[in-house]
């Protein structure tokens, strides 16, 4: 959360703008609860309401969360493929020097060069093998996010079918011929 950036001040009043007073007050909130604080004695201390210290918890989780999102759908694809050229990059230019038959290449710096060669291959493997581990934490996360989603809304059949055993008004099936509105 930066509020560095949120149009601080109303330019012609002088006043901070309402979400620059609520970004403020929540970077404050984050950083009592990392100090351990309970979200009483936080509101408390921000002479705030506990509800609106449980709506900022919520908001932040909220901005973690899509924080989280964004490094697993843009961020670490991006920095694994850049990894992943610069080994190769590395690999590449150490080949040349040791198939480099010049002389300009001392049979030490050829040898480390396929050691360097050896290490590079390894750490591309381990940025391959690690790659998918992320990608499936992203899927997990996305299932998860399904899953809370889904929990929060009311089945279609809640206003569609009716319950168990009928519909009864006063002790009387609704739908039985003998009901009359």
């Amino acid at each position: 959360m930066n509020v560095a950036n949120s149009g601080e001040n109303s330019e012609m009043t002088g006043i901070p703008s309402p979400k620059y007073v609520i970004l403020e007050r929540r970077e404050k909130v984050l950083k009592l609860i990392t100090e351990n604080k309970t979200e009483i004695e936080i509101a408390k201390g921000l002479s705030i309401s506990h509800s609106t210290v449980c709506r900022d918890i919520k908001a932040i989780k909220k901005d973690c969360q899509n924080g989280i999102q964004s490094i697993l759908e843009e961020t670490l694809p991006y920095e694994l493929e850049k990894s992943i050229q610069s080994m190769k990059l590395v690999i590449k230019e150490c080949w040349k020097i040791q198939q480099d038959d010049s002389g300009k290449w001392t049979n030490k710096e050829k040898l480390n060069a396929l050691k360097l060669i050896k290490d590079a291959e390894s750490t591309r493997f381990e940025i391959l093998m690690s790659g998918p581990v992320a990608l499936k934490a992203k899927q997990m996360s996305q299932k998860v996010k399904e899953l809370t989603e889904e929990e929060n809304e009311i089945p279609k059949s809640f206003f569609t079918e009716p319950p168990p055993g009928g519909l009864y008004l006063n002790g009387r099936p609704v739908n039985s011929p003998g009901f009359s509105s």
